[in-house]
């Protein structure tokens, strides 16, 4: 990993808001000429410090309506199937972002759905497994970051 400066962290923050600045608006915040800071961007992609490029496209464009975050846990006896399902996790489009964690629970899911009934449906299909021992749903009320 690149070793990194005050500028480069700058402009890191910058970028996390919004990743289409141009060179004159990031040299504007940053302090540096506008090619400085191009090169330096270029130099965080190149080293993968900057993995990639997404867009936060709004999720009701797609009729997804509802957000829930998932806790889940797997039965301590079963740890095969922690990476089958991180696997299986990754496959399925409800699934926006998963995380497998330390303490209480073993994961933690943010599930993306129309509504309630598609979510149940959801729960139905995945989390009524033999290896999974428990799971407890959160609906976002509403996200402030």
């Amino acid at each position: 990993m690149a070793e990194l400066d005050k500028f480069d962290y700058r402009l890191l923050e910058l970028l996390q808001e919004n990743s289409r600045m141009t060179g004159n608006e990031l040299a504007g915040k940053v302090g540096l000429s506008s090619a400085a800071c191009l090169r330096r961007v270029q130099r965080l992609r190149e080293t993968g410090v900057i993995e990639r490029d997404v867009a936060v496209v709004s999720p009701k464009v797609f009729g997804k309506r509802m957000t829930v975050i998932v806790l889940l846990t797997m039965e301590r006896d079963r740890p095969d199937r922690y990476m089958l399902m991180r696997e299986e996790f990754a496959k399925m489009p409800e699934v926006v972002q998963c995380h497998h964690v330390t303490g209480a629970h073993d994961f933690v899911l943010r599930i993306q759905v129309g509504d309630m009934e598609e979510y149940s449906a959801f729960v139905d299909r995945v989390f009524h497994e033999p290896y999974i021992k428990r799971y407890e749903s959160l609906a976002v009320l509403g996200s402030l970051k």
